[in-house]
């Protein structure tokens, strides 16, 4: 009797953990489908609040020395935080503050783009005669937060990197996580953007739009019974050994 008893308790929780991990826990499950899928890459476009850094160069560096910022006391540090303070902060209307050649409008280009607006201005207003221009985003980073093992911001030196990649930074996906639909919010051009991601297929893999650039936010929603539970408990694993637990103390009651 107690037996049955605790069979008819746990075999629909084991049926439901496997359930669960055959439909809604594997990664990619069609990836074969999409195995030799062109891959899309498009460069992100400049936004508000972005920290450039923009170098002007030429065969003569003194030339070209006036159209850069100057150091200043940083010396020989050259860590991606201390290029930040004296980078190019992109106003909320999508200009920049340049030496001699002042306001420079740069919001929604390209960064190779505004390079070549950089170089056709020092070029036909008679600055320079055949410069180089380097633009380069300094404080790239995404924002993840929800059912992941690392929440937080996290920094990235790329352009943009992959969906994947983020999920690795953050240390993969709790097991509570609905893999089914992770949000991803994007701000550009001034409208924010919401796309939904199923981590179970891989059809979104070659979409450009789903690579991760700066500003992006992950939001990983938790699945019912974490939700409904508080987060008091975390995966179905859990429920099955209180479960358990509870069936014994009910045997060693009618006992």
């Amino acid at each position: 009797m107690k037996k049955i008893f605790l069979s008819i308790i746990l075999l629909p929780l084991l049926m439901l953990e496997s359930c669960t991990t055959r439909k809604q826990m594997l990664y990619l499950q069609d990836l074969d489908k999409y195995a030799n899928s062109t891959i899309n890459y498009t460069s992100p476009k400049i936004q508000p609040n972005d920290i450039l850094k923009v170098e002007v160069g030429d065969l003569n560096p003194l030339v070209a020395a006036p159209f850069n910022i100057s150091n200043g006391n940083i010396g020989t540090q050259t860590s991606v935080d201390m290029m930040k303070l004296s980078g190019y902060l992109v106003n909320p209307q999508g200009s920049i503050m340049m030496p001699i050649l002042n306001e420079v409008k740069v919001g929604g280009l390209t960064p190779a783009n505004a390079e070549i607006k950089i170089k056709e201005r020092l070029i036909n207003e008679n600055y320079l005669v055949n410069p180089t221009v380097q633009v380069r985003v300094l404080n790239n980073k995404f924002t993840i937060l929800g059912e992941v093992n690392a929440p937080g911001v996290k920094s990235f030196t790329e352009e943009s990197i992959s969906f994947l990649d983020a999920l690795g930074m953050a240390g993969d996906l709790t097991y509570s996580a609905i893999r089914k639909d992770i949000k991803l919010i994007r701000e550009i051009d001034g409208k924010r953007l919401v796309y939904h991601v199923d981590l179970t297929s891989a059809s979104w893999m070659s979409n450009p739009n789903f690579r991760i650039r700066q500003g992006d936010v992950i939001v990983v929603t938790p699945n019912k019974l974490k939700a409904n539970s508080g987060g008091l408990i975390k995966d179905p694993i859990q429920l099955l050994g209180i479960t358990a637990s509870l069936a014994a103390l009910i045997i060693v009651i009618v006992k």
